[in-house]
């Protein structure tokens, strides 16, 4: 017996919004670079793969309009939960690269980045460029898919998210971020603090010298001098990261 296509459309329409959700809120697929067709015809393209898969192990739809009503705000907020995890990931690569830009003085220097829309300071697009160069080359991208996929194993369309555990994990997720902010740029911001007490040194013994004509362009040349040197430990931090972001993405999705 042949299944009527239009019996498909609800249960279709809860994984193309699940998808969307994921992709829209990912740092990936959420640049404000990327046009909106594109953008929609990728979740349509995903949702349409994903759906063969998942349709056959989902329970019947409810009749009722408002718990399908319920069902979809709970779709929305599984694909938020699992795209936010990767941005917060990428988010401790843009406040490390703006706590080195601070630290170096180029705060006023900030820019439209464009893959966000937002203005970041130079160091914290780069690394954040930096970061999306690894994360395509390690086919993170794949991660998030297969997320979605196991997240209708542990949410299924008609259940819901236990949120204790996922609220929980969000948190340990989010102090994670500031020390891994602050693991990227301490060693630069080391470097340029002593630089900051070397100068105060010089002017005590050299008061004829305007320290302060010194000190600005010293901060910044020193600053591009170790972020050279010390470039590729923080790409290999950043990979690190990047492995982590993996074993989390699927531990929350996991816990739901």
């Amino acid at each position: 017996m042949l299944l009527d296509p239009f019996s498909l459309l609800p249960m279709f329409a809860l994984v193309l919004i699940r998808t969307a959700s994921v992709l829209f809120f990912s740092p990936i697929y959420s640049q404000a670079g990327l046009p909106l067709m594109i953008k929609i015809g990728l979740a349509l393209v995903i949702s349409f793969a994903v759906f063969p898969i998942i349709s056959n192990s989902q329970p019947a739809l409810p009749d009722n309009m408002i718990n399908f009503i319920i069902i979809v705000f709970k779709e929305l907020a599984v694909g938020f939960l699992i795209g936010y995890v990767a941005t917060l990931a990428f988010a401790a690569f843009v406040m490390g690269g703006g706590l080195i830009s601070s630290e170096m003085g180029l705060t006023m220097a900030e820019l439209v980045d464009p893959l966000t829309g937002d203005r970041v300071s130079p160091i914290a697009q780069l690394l954040q460029i930096v970061a999306l160069i690894l994360f395509f080359s390690i086919n993170g991208h794949h991660w998030l898919i297969n997320a979605l996929i196991l997240s209708y194993k542990t949410v299924p369309i008609t259940g819901f998210i236990e949120m204790g555990s996922s609220v929980g994990k969000i948190i340990d997720l989010f102090n994670g971020l500031f020390i891994a902010a602050i693991k990227i740029a301490a060693p630069i911001m080391i470097v340029l603090g002593l630089t900051v007490v070397v100068a105060g040194f010089l002017a005590r013994s050299t008061p004829e010298i305007n320290i302060f004509l010194i000190i600005f362009p010293m901060k910044i040349l020193v600053g591009f001098l170790l972020l050279t040197i010390m470039f590729p430990f923080i790409t290999r931090a950043i990979q690190y990261l990047l492995d982590l972001l993996h074993k989390d993405i699927f531990s929350v999705v996991g816990g739901m």
